[in-house]
């Protein structure tokens, strides 16, 4: 199927890939969705790990919009004063996932709810040529903001796929 360039086929497809995310884990307990190992995430972390990274993912794309060169790391850094390791992805999301592990269950759903419904809103005041507007990523180099909301398809697939191994172990 390809990658749709419309925004409104483009909110479809973000709109059916979360519903997609919320199905995978309705009606488990608040015991399977807390539970977690040394070395894997609770299904809770997962949700919020997702609902963070949408947030981070849509600033930088609203960067991409907003300004003609934007500076990824730089414009990020400002939000999380305290991460003082070299930026890699692992060392990023390990730093968010301490920090998020605080949030209650209820918590992470809400911004997971509330992320995906401020990124739809949004989307309603972008115009085509915003879409093809491109920046730096720090983790998947040159990006343009529709590149950002395919990531945020692909990204909801992955963590689904992560759900669905938790439900089954």
């Amino acid at each position: 199927m390809p990658t749709p360039t419309d925004i409104p086929s483009i909110k479809a497809k973000l709109i059916e890939e979360r519903a997609k995310l919320l199905e995978s884990f309705k009606g488990l307990s608040v015991q399977v969705m807390m539970a977690s190992t040394a070395d894997a995430w609770s299904i809770k972390d997962i949700l919020a790990h997702v609902a963070n990274s949408e947030r981070v993912n849509v600033k930088f794309a609203r960067l991409i919009v907003e300004k003609d060169s934007p500076v990824q790391l730089r414009e990020l850094a400002a939000d999380y004063p305290d991460f003082k390791q070299k930026f890699t992805l692992d060392n990023f999301n390990a730093y968010m996932t301490d920090k998020l592990r605080a949030q209650s269950l209820a918590a992470s759903l809400a911004a997971l709810h509330a992320t995906r419904a401020e990124t739809l809103k949004w989307m309603d005041t972008l115009t085509p040529s915003d879409l093809e507007r491109a920046g730096g990523h720090a983790v998947w180099g040159e990006q343009t903001v529709n590149g950002m909301f395919r990531i945020l398809v692909i990204h909801d697939k992955m963590h689904r796929a992560d759900i669905e191994k938790r439900k089954n172990a």
